[in-house]
């Protein structure tokens, strides 16, 4: 007879004191139980067999969260039925975001229940009552058993259901404590299944590693229909909303909001937030690039301080909402193909406004940024740059580069450096100027 680990799920023919697998001491029960159970268990959904002409689709309606930028990472509002699930680092604004959301549903569309199984209900009205939200329709629960959710659920009847966080829901008929494998696994199915039968719109919160990435069985992101993060330092008042699952709509969409007192700010024009108009005209070692956060352009300022260390030490390289890995390419290749010594300076680098960046197209703009300030040589005003650096030097191709003229034409900018490589859009509005080279782009913006 097999037997299966409570805490991870491993099974095994034997029976140990301790799990080989996760290293659980006293955690390895017979499976044979569970197995009868999921065997004369009913249908998931209980729907018949039906043709894809039969299905009428007038009911499935997209409903509005009531934050413009929320919908759209989630492909233009909420699905009945369908499930999402949250993340995010512990701080960054999860309830508030979702308490936000709640007072929303339940002020247009009827009764939202909130369940908290780490929070008491009392602590739930004081971030309320900061947030200014009150409403007879929207429910508190703080319960971690499913089953008295379950029933809950039956007693409010709501139009969403909010769960914060998966990892405290625990059945009683489940071997495990909340947030084991097992328990995982059955509370999120259960969770969808209600979901799913009721046409309920679902929000499970769910922890994450240190790594980043949602901590328990990849199995439940295979089952929720969307599942987005929500970034942000405790330092920074900038918060990015991103979707990196979604059947519903378009995936790696992104929203940016702004911490306050009030709660989480939608930041509709996120190019005017992050820029920063300095008075006394442009600077060495400042470039503004355009970069994609989903489908939207956004123009960002990249700052650069380059200086020599004096023959004291190993040089520093640090970096602030840039990858490490790329910026030492980067110094390599124009250490190589532009002639420019830097192996003797400390650099510092950082995107303005505390929004990271993993794009490649930004790679011109670094360069630029670091040879600009090395040279004490300020980027020509209303000026940017966007493409990516090879380890020739040549300037790549990026995606989209329309939207990105398009935004740095919207905001004024008069010139912009372009990849040279494949077809080079035209715009009446701004000087679209195509470089091959890095030392092309340098003479251009005239930091030889």
């Amino acid at each position: 007879m097999p037997f299966s680990c409570a805490e991870c799920g491993h099974r095994t023919i034997k029976w140990y004191g301790r799990c080989p697998n996760c290293g659980a001491w006293d955690s390895l029960s017979e499976a044979e139980s569970e197995r009868k159970t999921d065997a004369g268990s009913a249908p998931w959904i209980g729907e018949s067999v039906r043709t894809l002409d039969q299905i009428d689709l007038a009911n499935v309606s997209r409903r509005s969260s009531g934050l413009g930028e929320f919908d759209r990472v989630l492909g233009g509002g909420l699905i009945p039925g369908g499930v999402i699930l949250f993340g995010g680092e512990p701080g960054v604004g999860k309830s508030t975001l979702l308490l936000q959301v709640a007072r929303s549903l339940a002020e247009r569309d009827g009764n939202v229940l909130y369940v908290s199984g780490e929070e008491s209900e009392s602590q739930i009205k004081l971030r309320a009552s900061r947030l200014g939200i009150d409403g007879e329709r929207l429910f508190l629960l703080a319960e971690q058993s499913m089953s008295r959710i379950a029933a809950a659920v039956e007693e409010v009847d709501p139009c969403a259901l909010i769960v914060d966080s998966i990892q405290t829901i625990r059945g009683a008929d489940r071997d495990g404590a909340a947030g084991s494998l097992r328990q995982l696994r059955a509370g999120c199915t259960e969770l969808i299944q209600i979901a799913k039968l009721r046409g309920l719109a679902t929000f499970l919160v769910g922890h994450i590693t240190k790594e980043g990435a949602f901590a328990g069985p990849k199995t439940i992101e295979h089952l929720v229909d969307v599942a987005v993060y929500l970034e942000g330092s405790r330092g920074e008042d900038v918060r990015i909303l991103r979707s990196v699952k979604n059947r519903f709509g378009p995936t790696n969409e992104a929203a940016v909001f702004q911490m306050t007192a009030e709660g989480l700010v939608e930041v509709n024009d996120p190019s005017s937030f992050f820029l920063e108009v300095h008075k006394e005209g442009p600077r060495p070692g400042s470039i503004v690039v355009p970069i994609l956060e989903g489908s939207r352009a956004i123009l960002i300022e990249l700052q650069a301080l380059v200086s020599p260390t004096g023959g004291y030490g190993v040089p520093q390289r640090r970096c602030t909402g840039l990858d490490v890995n790329r910026v030492l390419l980067l110094l390599a290749v124009i250490e190589k193909r532009l002639a420019v010594h830097v192996g003797g300076a400390d650099v510092y680098l950082s995107v303005a406004g505390g929004l990271e960046v993993r794009e490649r197209a930004a790679d011109l703009g670094i360069v630029t940024a670091i040879v600009s300030s090395l040279r004490n040589r300020a980027v020509p005003s209303r000026a940017t740059v966007a493409g990516e650096v090879g380890l020739s030097g040549e300037v790549r191709g990026v995606r989209r580069l329309t939207e990105r003229i398009g935004e740095a034409t919207k905001l004024g900018y008069e010139r912009i450096l372009v990849p040279a490589s494949g077809t080079v859009p035209r715009s009446d509005g701004i000087d679209v100027v195509p470089v091959e080279t890095i030392d092309e782009a340098i003479v251009i913006l005239e930091l030889g």
